[in-house]
């Protein structure tokens, strides 16, 4: 036996899959195949792909993640600049002792 399925509803809760609530529409397209023995189901196979709803809820958060990383890069090159200064000033104080 075959089902064909669909998912739907909005992203309002707790967070979905660590994504904090966006209220995005989400749907789900899949499919699940069961084997049957004896009026029993015996396995189960599901396919589905999230893709397109990650791809919605991400579309509403790209600024926040687009903050995020200017923030993160900016933190980088401040960290790279205060390592470059120290390397200079504890190379520059080795060279004058000699």
């Amino acid at each position: 036996m075959a089902v064909l399925w669909t998912f739907q509803g909005a992203h309002i809760g707790s967070g979905y899959e660590g994504l904090p609530p966006t209220g995005t529409r989400v749907e789900v397209r899949g499919i699940t195949i069961w084997r049957i023995v004896d009026g029993r189901i015996v396995e189960e196979w599901s396919s589905f792909s999230e893709t397109e709803s990650y791809l919605r809820m991400l579309a509403h958060l790209k600024w926040w993640f687009v903050f995020a990383g200017l923030l993160v890069l900016t933190m980088v090159i401040a960290i790279e600049r205060l390592v470059w200064s120290m390397a200079r000033k504890v190379f520059a104080y080795g060279s004058s002792t000699n």
